[in-house]
């Protein structure tokens, strides 16, 4: 994230389910799963079949009103978006749907045909329970927001690390794809990073929004800017 150094922050147990020890940045706060353990792409796209996010799940529904609710407050309906990295069952665009918002989804695994952008640049893109499996989060990140009109927004929902006495409890560690985890702090400063403002509305949530304001009278969705292509830095894990 940061190119800083990083230092070892827990040491997995004999009888513990995590795929291996973690490191953690002391610059930018983000932590990390040992390079070493981080699954080919193959292996990853195998275990996210194994999720089953379904649409008549009502448990996962309410969980994905938790972003939804604060991103129709800053940005209500019609509006143009993007629901970046959508899974194999796209509930969420859904969701937004139903409430009146242009959607279109992307996926590297399950929806790999890349949408046609606005000419400006997207509304807000949605980035639900993706940043943790982020192996390049840096220009990943650079360039959702750079394909954002100004004052968009990059709405994220990410599980927040508990405190290192709780980090051995955490189930969020035990799955295999997360690689990095992002607290509050972190969030803070990526958003410093990005030129971008930040609310923490809520637990897990997050909403980037980019610098700058759109000119005129004319409404948000008209403006819009194309992004840039896949994310692809090759700097160290942090």
């Amino acid at each position: 994230m940061c190119d800083r150094p990083s230092r070892p922050f827990y040491h997995r147990g004999p009888r513990d389910p995590a795929p291996g020890d973690y490191r953690r940045c002391h610059h930018c706060g983000l932590i990390t799963l040992e390079r070493a353990r981080w699954l080919p792409r193959d292996a990853e796209h195998a275990y996210y079949r194994t999720h089953e996010n379904r649409p008549d799940d009502q448990g996962y529904r309410a969980h994905l009103e938790r972003l939804i609710a604060p991103l129709c407050r800053t940005i209500p309906a019609p509006a143009t978006g993007l629901d970046w990295g959508c899974g194999p069952q796209p509930v969420l665009a859904s969701l937004l749907r139903a409430r009146g918002y242009t959607l279109e989804v992307w996926d590297p695994a399950f929806a790999p045909q890349r949408p046609r952008p606005p000419a400006a640049g997207w509304d807000f893109i949605s980035c639900t329970e993706v940043l943790e499996h982020l192996h390049h989060p840096r220009e990943t990140l650079s360039e959702l927001v750079a394909a954002l009109v100004p004052g968009g927004i990059l709405a994220v929902m990410t599980e927040w690390p508990p405190t290192a006495a709780g980090f051995r409890y955490w189930h969020y560690r035990r799955d295999p794809t997360h690689v990095a985890f992002y607290g509050p702090g972190t969030l803070s400063w990526i958003a410093k990073q990005l030129d971008c403002t930040l609310e923490l509305p809520a637990p897990d949530i997050a909403l980037f929004r980019r610098s700058g304001t759109p000119a005129g009278d004319t409404p948000l969705t008209a403006r819009t800017r194309p992004p840039q292509g896949d994310a692809a830095w090759t700097g160290q894990a942090c």
